[in-house]
């Protein structure tokens, strides 16, 4: 993992930053050793990459965002409907004795009988079938605002669900992180536990010549319950993180993974936070969706004014008329008309959308004020946190070092008689609590820089790249 100098950093150029997540594992942390189901020294084993990549086409909640997003994207195709004719073929047979029915019929039909009783004309029988065509010419620019509005919901399911995936991959790269610590603290555990198990042996050798006192070897026995209890403890986080992390691959609970801990997931963010505010501002899928918001709530104010424009239709009808089940040769009939119609009054109706369209648009505005000042903490608290992870990285590294030369003196002198169980245990138990927080340390720096990508807004698409 390559971090450039804080010189380079109060310069503010953007630098990346090539973590090679795991390589300095292998240094640090790495056993050549198989715990539970995560094999540490094997091949085709599964990177962060590809729990990513898994995850982006595996996840429920992606996929339910993508299937959103089609929807909102076949709304949008179907508001070309708004502005084309629509078109319907009819049919139908009739037959009655109304002298109206009778008379337009027949004259539709160019077969009245001639001196017909209007009062009492007789049946007829009619077919008649035809198409029909009606066009809308003017709406007040409803239809087109109607379009606007389906286009903008279709960019926001884009960034809702550019937003789902941002937030599953970080999910996902803090999950996987967490099975690596949780597998070193099985690790730590396991180890505590087997010294713990000889150094209990010796002692009962010891006490069995009289060589220590009853008290010691009990405050042993205690110390090796209470190292069991961790390794339990442990494994069951382990356990737990392995059921987390395939519910986010899309996976059963109960499948077996096996994770790598060499990979290389570079992420590119700027020195400073006020550099990285100003590329979230423009990336992040909640700013993107709280415009659009806006966007819409502007349209819907629009729509509701154009409602007291009048509206203009079209209609045009053409169709064959007969009586016998024959078309005649001059029996077709055509029909058009242009109608406007224009609502003077609605019962206040229109007046109130009007009122709730100016509230969703301050709504709207408000939304937009509190996502960015949410972007703002984010950014600002995942450098925060990235500082912070450094630091404890660093004391970590040192308190293991000093831990163990520490727990090396002691079990020199405990050895030789001049240190007391108690003070053996003790060391032991600080040199195992250096070693958890070393672990913790160095995965939390991990989880840092992924939530520094991830407040900006890009992190799914480091790697959709």
């Amino acid at each position: 993992m390559a971090i450039l100098s804080r010189q380079c950093m109060d310069k503010k150029i953007i630098v990346t930053l090539s973590l090679l997540c795991f390589l300095s594992a292998l240094s640090v942390h790495a056993q050549d050793q198989t715990i539970g189901t995560i094999k540490l020294s094997a091949n085709d084993l599964m990177t962060i990459e590809d729990a990513i990549h898994t995850a982006l086409a595996k996840n429920p909640d992606i996929g339910m965002a993508r299937d959103g997003e089609k929807i909102a994207q076949e709304a949008f195709k179907r508001t070309d409907a708004l502005f084309k004719p629509h078109i319907s073929l009819f049919s139908e047979i009739s037959t009655g004795d109304a002298p109206s029915a009778y008379l337009f019929k027949t004259i539709d039909q160019r077969s009245l009988p001639p001196n017909t009783n209007f009062n009492d004309p007789g049946t007829f029988t009619n077919l008649e079938t035809g198409v029909n065509v009606n066009l809308n010419l003017y709406k007040g620019g409803i239809d087109s605002l109607d379009a606007r509005i389906a286009q903008s919901d279709l960019r926001e399911k884009r960034a809702i669900t550019d937003q789902t995936e941002n937030m599953i991959v970080s999910s996902v790269i803090k999950l996987f992180f967490s099975i690596l610590k949780a597998q070193e603290y099985v690790d730590i555990s396991k180890q505590s536990v087997e010294t713990l198990q000889e150094q209990t042996r010796i002692m009962k050798v010891r006490f069995a010549g009289g060589g220590v006192l009853k008290s010691d070897l009990l405050s042993l026995e205690v110390r090796l319950a209470e190292a069991k209890k961790n390794l339990v403890e442990s494994k069951n986080l382990y356990t737990t993180t392995i059921t987390a992390f395939n519910a986010l691959l899309g996976s059963r609970p109960d499948d077996e993974i096996e994770l790598a801990r060499d990979c290389s997931c570079p992420i590119t963010f700027p020195g400073s936070y006020q550099e990285a505010l100003v590329i979230a501002m423009e990336k992040r899928p909640e700013i993107l969706n709280a415009k659009e918001m806006i966007q819409k709530a502007r349209l819907a104010l629009k729509k509701a004014d154009a409602t007291y424009l009048p509206s203009v239709n079209l209609n045009a009808r053409w169709y064959l008329g007969s009586d016998d089940l024959k078309v005649n040769g001059g029996s077709d009939n055509y029909t058009a008309a242009v109608m406007m119609n224009w609502d003077l009054y609605t019962g206040d109706t229109t007046q109130s959308d009007i009122i709730m369209a100016k509230h969703g648009l301050t709504a709207a505005l408000k939304n937009l004020d509190k996502t960015e000042l949410m972007i703002h903490q984010d950014v600002r608290q995942a450098y925060l946190n990235h500082e912070d992870a450094l630091q404890r990285l660093d004391v970590a590294g040192k308190s293991v070092e000093m831990a163990d030369e520490s727990l090396g003196l002691v079990k020199q002198r405990y050895e030789g008689g001049s240190d007391s169980v108690t003070r053996y245990l003790e060391a032991e138990l600080a040199r195992n609590r250096a070693r958890l927080n070393s672990a913790a340390a160095f995965y939390d720096e991990k989880i840092a820089l992924s939530d520094i990508a991830k407040a900006m807004g890009i992190l799914s698409t480091i790697w959709k790249e």
